[in-house]
């Protein structure tokens, strides 16, 4: 996100950094990523860390009020830390457990804070991956992740649903088109574009829908996924070594769920896959719903954002510029 969030109390955000051993930190606000707010915080001593601050209210973490978000968030985040500390996945970058154990925390009605460490190094915006060699690279990454399940509790991921965060949303604003919104200034625009595209979403709706049915009788090819090895979320340190950061949609999942963003059109990096996890099948119908998966649920946590009330800020500007970007095509 682009700003910080207005409503959330700086001091009761240092407050609880203090469980994390953070005494009176010096924050500076990053503009990284999408969904969730970052700070970078000093400490007195030199050292660092890196502050992240979830809106249960968004949609992203799953769950119908901000209890089961959070509830899905920190599940999210033990399986993140129970991969690096338990399976020894050395690229995980989980979040720290706090003076109590957990790995993050309520921070008022809305939000919920974690800390994890402040890793020097390079990443890139949100995109496709540029090269062979990076795919491959995080296809031997993703393999090793997918192959280690059983060293982890079973009951510690959730389980991918295939369900749409915010499809009610979309589903009732698309039954709502008639009327003017007055919920905010990007409120009309969106639901100028939700008009033009109203038709084509139902289609994809109904399409989406038909592949979920099927995967849910695959009962082969699940394992604990990421959920989005992007390039974004993918820092190169000082010695060239990856490291996987964002674990909040950690799930048990198809493979395809995080395969789909990395392998192109020749499935460059399916070969270094295969030589980790062994003769495993990949299905195509799964790549595609998890590519279809990925706008719509995009399109309906920005529909949800401006059917609320709202105000034009840096972040609702760009908000809007993803979903006309999605709409507009």
């Amino acid at each position: 996100m682009l700003t910080p969030p207005t409503d959330l109390d700086p001091v009761a955000l240092v407050e609880e950094l203090a469980h994390w051993g953070l005494r009176e930190p010096k924050l500076e606000y990053l503009p990284v990523g999408f969904g969730s707010h970052h700070w970078r915080a000093d400490n007195p001593d030199g050292s660092r860390a890196f502050v992240t601050v979830d809106d249960l209210t968004a949609g992203f973490q799953g769950g119908d009020d901000v209890y089961s978000a959070f509830s899905a968030l920190e599940r999210a985040y033990r399986t993140a830390a129970a991969l690096r500390n338990g399976a020894g996945l050395e690229f995980v970058l989980a979040p720290l457990a706090d003076d109590e154990g957990a790995p993050s925390r309520r921070l008022g009605e809305r939000y919920a804070v974690s800390v994890t460490p402040f890793l020097e190094g390079s990443s890139s915006s949100f995109g496709t991956y540029e090269t062979e060699d990076e795919r491959r690279r995080i296809g031997e990454l993703l393999g090793r992740l997918h192959v280690v399940g059983e060293a982890i509790p079973a009951d510690l991921p959730r389980r991918e649903d295939l369900t749409i965060p915010s499809r009610s949303v979309l589903s009732g604003a698309l039954e709502n088109l008639a009327l003017p919104w007055r919920t905010g200034p990007f409120a009309e625009p969106t639901r100028a574009l939700l008009v033009a595209k109203a038709d084509e979403l139902h289609r994809s709706l109904r399409s989406y829908d038909a592949r979920a049915d099927r995967l849910r009788q695959r009962s082969d090819g699940w394992v604990v996924t990421h959920g989005e090895p992007h390039r974004a979320n993918l820092i190169v340190d000082a010695l060239g070594e990856l490291h996987l950061i964002d674990w909040d949609t950690t799930l048990f999942a198809p493979r395809e769920r995080d395969l789909w963003i990395v392998l192109d059109d020749e499935l460059t990096g399916w070969g270094e896959y295969t030589q980790v996890v062994g003769d495993v099948a990949l299905d195509a119908d799964a790549l595609e719903l998890y590519r279809q998966r990925w706008d719509l649920a995009d399109i309906a946590a920005f529909v949800a954002l401006f059917r609320r009330p709202h105000e034009k800020d840096e972040n609702t500007t760009a908000s809007f510029g993803h979903l006309r970007a999605y709409l507009s095509g």
